[in-house]
């Protein structure tokens, strides 16, 4: 949190799903061990994804590096 000041935090998989008496005490926790600048704006939420969080988050890793320039050029190079 200090270190990189992040403006959410997204719970998912079976965290998320545990319920609000887990998130309360994820919050308790990350406010209390934060410096109180660097939670003035931060959200803490559950994630809309569900079981399916896991996969989205591979698919889209996958996607950026297939159309990541440097490997689309490489593919350009290699068609010829």
């Amino acid at each position: 949190m200090n270190l990189l000041n992040p403006s959410v935090i997204v719970i998912g998989g079976s965290l998320g799903q545990a319920g609000e008496h887990l998130m309360a005490g994820v919050r308790e926790v990350v406010y209390r061990r934060s410096l109180p600048l660097a939670t003035t704006h931060l959200r803490i939420a559950v994630s809309m994804a569900g079981d399916q969080a896991a996969i989205l988050g591979a698919s889209q890793m996958v996607t950026q590096f297939v159309l990541s320039p440097a490997a689309i050029e490489t593919t350009l190079q290699a068609a010829g």
